[in-house]
């Protein structure tokens, strides 16, 4: 399975996916911190790559897209999501999220909340495509006075 825990080896790839993205100013010690804490989940979605002789001793692997839960009783949270921007659409951002989400139980009342810009209308469609709804705003929240919407998965 192309997804799997983050390990602290593959930060330099998944800071590369944060810069060339530029939402989020995250560095090495805050992803550290995420990865070592006992209530967070850090997840890859790893594409293995195989030389043109299929020797499995010279695979390289390749981070394509890294999402950050906190996973906190029946109330938790999606920090991050992101995917190499060339590879976008292609249902990694998917396996990410369902990732977190398998760790619920929305039966009992678990329910997993977000944020995310109000101009970022891919983020919205995308979360809300995958049962997210909106329940509040945060006025001038980020720091160039950007909006943010609060998002909710119940079921």
């Amino acid at each position: 399975m192309p997804v799997r825990e983050m390990k602290i080896d593959d930060l330099p790839q998944v800071l590369q996916i944060q810069k060339a993205l530029a939402f989020q100013d995250w560095n090495e010690r805050q992803f550290i911190a995420e990865i070592t804490a006992n209530y967070a989940l850090c997840v890859v979605y790893e594409e293995a790559q195989f030389n043109t002789n299929e020797d499995p001793r010279l695979r390289g692997d390749d981070i394509l897209g890294y999402a950050i839960f906190h996973l906190m009783g029946p109330d938790s949270e999606l920090l991050s999501i992101a995917t190499n921007d060339s590879h976008q659409r292609a249902g990694i951002g998917t396996a990410l999220l369902n990732a977190g989400i398998a760790h619920l139980d929305f039966e009992n009342g678990d329910k997993m909340f977000l944020e995310v810009r109000e101009g970022n209308t891919k983020a919205r469609r995308f979360y809300e495509k995958h049962g997210f709804e909106p329940y509040a705003e945060r006025k001038k929240y980020y720091a160039d006075g950007e909006n943010a919407i609060l998002y909710v998965k119940a079921t």
